[in-house]
């Protein structure tokens, strides 16, 4: 006499979800590597700028390098600081000029000269201080200058 096969009882009861868990998975790793979720532009958000009627907003922020420019301690040089890697978590501080002995050094030129050869089309938005003089906002606009940045914006608040 022949003997049935049955079907062995299932003792768990539902279904295998292992497989859409790992489907939402591979989905919420996509959506995190294509999506631009908190992207650090350096703005030194301490910085309280001035207040304007006029202005337009910047949509297209690709190609653009973030100086936040204060009074120095002094008044002979301001402290400008940006995000200069792409690594960079906080935005470090780039001296307009070195003096070390008779070589002088401008690492800020150098760095909007780099910037500029990655960038052909490069943009530069500088947040200056309300209160900031002249002369040294002035130091920062010749070094954009002498890196040939000819589009160079100024961050400003909405007049109410």
């Amino acid at each position: 006499m022949r003997s049935k096969h049955l079907m062995p009882e299932m003792k768990e009861g539902g279904v295998n979800v292992t497989p859409l868990i790992d489907i939402v998975m591979c989905l919420i790793i996509f959506f995190m590597l294509m999506t631009k979720i908190g992207v650090a532009t350096g703005a030194d958000q301490t910085i309280e700028t001035p207040e304007t009627i006029l202005g337009v907003s910047i949509k297209d922020l690709g190609s653009t390098l973030t100086l936040n420019v204060r009074g120095g301690p002094r008044l002979e040089e301001p402290i400008v600081t940006a995000l200069v890697q792409k690594g960079d978590m906080e935005p470090r501080e780039i001296r307009i000029v070195e003096r070390r002995g008779a070589t002088v050094d401008k690492p800020l030129e150098r760095v909007l000269t780099d910037f500029k050869k990655t960038y052909p089309n490069a943009q530069v938005i500088i947040r200056g201080e309300k209160e900031l003089q002249y002369h040294l906002l002035e130091q920062v606009l010749i070094s954009c200058a002498n890196a040939r940045i000819t589009n160079v914006n100024f961050q400003t608040t909405k007049a109410l």
